[in-house]
């Protein structure tokens, strides 16, 4: 698998329903977390799924963020990959509370999968293409886990996780806008994005142009539960 299609997934984030994605105040803030306890035997595999991805790809973005701040060419991805250390390291302190309440043990290590891609994007350091490559392997987990946060609020059964999955949500949506279309954007702006059109871009480059279905699928998650709708009218002119 290439490193632009490689699975990483990080931290969970926040996108509510159709219409603009307001920038969060403080990309660091921690997400609260419900006071709530429930056993592991308790928690759905929704639910287990979510903290230990979260977890891994906490640390796969912190190993491969700090990597940037050498190995990249640019100022552009350094500054990103500075506030993406930041914010990961700050989200990952969140996932460790959620788990000490649930009673959950947490992976030491990133996934294999997500250390090959690490070690893959180290080849080319310094080159150019360390830019590219970086930017398109952000882009991914960060869609990736959209789709793995809705997932978890729409069927989680553990308020704890839940909790943590809502308030953490805004942070990777404003990552996200960071290195939209795996293109360095820099900073997020303070303002809005329309969740139509990130949605569609975002959905693009997750699934490709050979897989319309899945692509549509993915944009109505991205745009909530208005976002169903939204496909449902499109596949529908697109009939006509």
């Amino acid at each position: 698998m290439s490193v632009t299609r490689c699975g990483a997934v990080c931290a969970v984030l926040c996108l509510s329903g159709a219409g603009a994605l307001q920038a969060p105040a403080s990309a660091a803030s921690r997400p609260e977390v419900s006071s709530s306890r429930m056993s592991p035997s308790q928690m759905s595999a929704v639910d287990t799924q979510l903290l230990t991805a979260a977890h891994q790809g906490n640390l796969w973005e912190i190993a491969t963020g700090q990597d940037a701040r050498t190995d990249a060419t640019t100022s552009c991805v350094k500054e990103v990959s500075a506030v993406f250390v930041r914010d990961h390291r700050t989200l990952d302190a969140g996932v460790a509370e959620a788990a000490k309440q649930v009673g959950l043990a947490l992976p030491a290590l990133q996934s294999p999968g997500q250390a090959q891609q690490r070690a893959a994007l180290r080849t080319v350091a310094g080159k150019r293409s360390y830019d590219t490559q970086w930017l398109r392997a952000q882009y991914t987990a960060h869609v990736q886990t959209l789709a793995l946060i809705d997932k978890e609020l729409a069927s989680g059964t553990s308020p704890v996780v839940k909790a943590l999955a809502k308030g953490a949500r805004p942070v990777v949506v404003q990552h996200t806008q960071m290195v939209l279309g795996g293109v360095c954007h820099g900073k997020a702006p303070a303002g809005s994005v329309n969740a139509g059109a990130a949605g569609s871009r975002l959905a693009a480059a997750a699934y490709g142009p050979q897989d319309s279905t899945a692509a549509a699928a993915f944009a109505g998650v991205l745009l909530g539960g208005s976002g169903v709708a939204w496909v449902a009218r499109r596949r529908r002119s697109s009939r006509r």
